[in-house]
């Protein structure tokens, strides 16, 4: 079993992708999300998910519905959303996500800090 605590994001990891989220192109939002579904699909196709990859596509689709229940969200917040899903399409980010078991333990935990950082500014969401 994969422990997501083997990952952490450090303080000049959340630089960088800060300095990331600031390029995201918000326009590209569909494009994004179109690229998005294949990437769950493959993962889904998969024998057996393991307990990090079954969290992370939960916390993928509920960053989902943020953006689909709440037209209106402030731009960094859009930003944000569209980075942690931009991480999670890239096959080859910081852990490569072909290496068993420990692939998407760096995805997991950009999403959980997006999660983190964006639950202050919408609290009416409720994400607990």
């Amino acid at each position: 079993m994969t422990d997501p605590n083997l990952f952490k994001l450090t303080k000049d990891d959340k630089k960088h992708y800060r300095q990331l989220i600031r390029k995201i192109d918000i326009k590209k939002k569909d494009l994004i999300i179109t690229v998005l579904w294949p990437k769950i699909e493959s993962m889904l196709d998969q024998d057996q998910l393991n307990s990090v990859e079954v969290k992370l596509i939960k916390e993928i689709n509920l960053l989902l519905e943020i953006l689909d229940s709440n037209q209106n969200l402030n731009e960094n917040i859009v930003k944000k959303i569209l980075f942690a899903f931009t991480y999670f399409i890239d096959d080859n980010d910081d852990i490569p996500d072909i290496i068993p078991d420990l692939g998407y333990l760096d995805d997991i935990k950009v999403v959980e800090w997006v999660i983190e950082d964006i639950k202050s500014l919408i609290p009416e969401i409720g994400i607990s």
